[in-house]
């Protein structure tokens, strides 16, 4: 049975600081994809938002339709009869400089840093998280590192008592989550965060309330 070959997924720390900061829409989202398409070829609908100004004036409107639930402006970009993205072509994104913030911010590292593998992404998806390998120059990246598994956990554990409709439903979102919160779990045990559950949820809310 053959090994999967790793795929360098960079120092944990400094992915962390640049995955953060492509969340706030600072930086490219450069992701070193290799040979992988594998997100733009798994039946994904891309959210376009009104700030994308350079992807709607490349991608053609007849193609998008508008988003459900969002106001107006936002649109989504579907896929074709094959599965793929109808801007990726002849093996790679034909937009690429001009792709929406939604592709700049996909990084399917943030799973194999939350814990592993999904059950939302495709097969393809799956099995390049499960090459992917960060490296540890410091005791402080690999604490960093456990905290974020921490708080996937305990967001995962803990869902149903957050209010109603406040944790999202999709696991990339709620990776994200997990690596915004993180800092409140470095040096917590598993037994230290179930004895401070309600704590823990005040904190993270007050977080998030104020951005």
């Amino acid at each position: 049975m053959s090994m999967e070959a790793k795929n360098d997924a960079g120092e944990f720390s400094i992915w962390l600081d640049e995955f953060t900061q492509t969340m706030r829409g600072i930086g490219s989202g450069t992701v070193p994809c290799g040979d992988c398409v594998a997100c733009c070829t798994s039946s994904k609908f891309i959210h376009i938002r009104p700030t994308d100004t350079d992807s709607l004036n490349v991608i053609p409107r007849e193609i998008m339709f508008p988003a459900p639930g969002l106001p107006k402006g936002h649109y989504l970009l579907g896929y074709n009869e094959n599965g793929c993205c109808p801007m990726f072509q002849e093996g790679k994104c034909s937009i690429y400089e001009s792709r929406p913030e939604t592709c700049k911010q996909y990084d399917c590292r943030v799973f194999a840093a939350t814990g592993g593998l999904t059950n939302q992404e495709s097969p393809d998806i799956n099995k390049q998280i499960s090459t992917w390998e960060f490296g540890y120059s410091t005791k402080a990246s690999e604490e960093a590192q456990k905290a974020v598994i921490a708080a996937m956990r305990f967001l995962t554990e803990n869902a149903m008592k957050f209010p109603e409709g406040y944790m999202p439903k999709s696991e990339s979102q709620l990776a994200a989550m997990a690596i915004r919160v993180h800092a409140e779990f470095i040096g917590y045990s598993n037994e230290s965060a179930n004895r401070n559950v309600l704590a823990l949820i005040n904190t993270i809310r007050l977080k998030f309330k104020n951005g």
